[in-house]
């Protein structure tokens, strides 16, 4: 457990007070935003990820393979039921689309030069 660095528990200087602010209240309210704003999107030419305050494009033509896993990197996945997707010249993406066998069958009409691995 965390208590002030110096001083008494009655006196807490302003870096105690920002670390007890970040840690009870601004942490939280950045893990909710990320929780609730994860989503991925198929347009007609890419797969749009968006976790909390960052976002990325993928173009489907780049895509090279796809395949299940339950790889813990930290990613924009919200469960370890993932998808790992390569792209681009050595990239890897991780995400968890709710119906991952679903996500597949559509991103294999959208982008059939990737091959799916089981």
């Amino acid at each position: 457990w965390w208590l002030p660095s110096h001083g008494s528990l009655g006196q807490l200087d302003i870096v105690d007070m920002i670390v007890i602010f970040f840690l009870s209240v601004a942490l939280p309210v950045f893990l909710l935003w990320i929780w609730l704003t994860t989503y991925y999107v198929l347009d007609e030419n890419n797969l749009i990820i968006k976790c909390g305050p960052f976002r990325k494009t993928i173009p489907l033509n780049t895509i090279k393979s796809v395949k299940k896993t339950m790889n813990p990197l930290s990613s924009p996945a919200l469960s370890l039921k993932r998808l790992e997707i390569i792209h681009g010249q050595h990239s890897m993406t991780l995400i968890s689309p709710k119906n991952r066998d679903e996500f597949i069958k559509i991103l294999q009409r959208r982008c059939p030069q990737a091959k799916v691995f089981p």
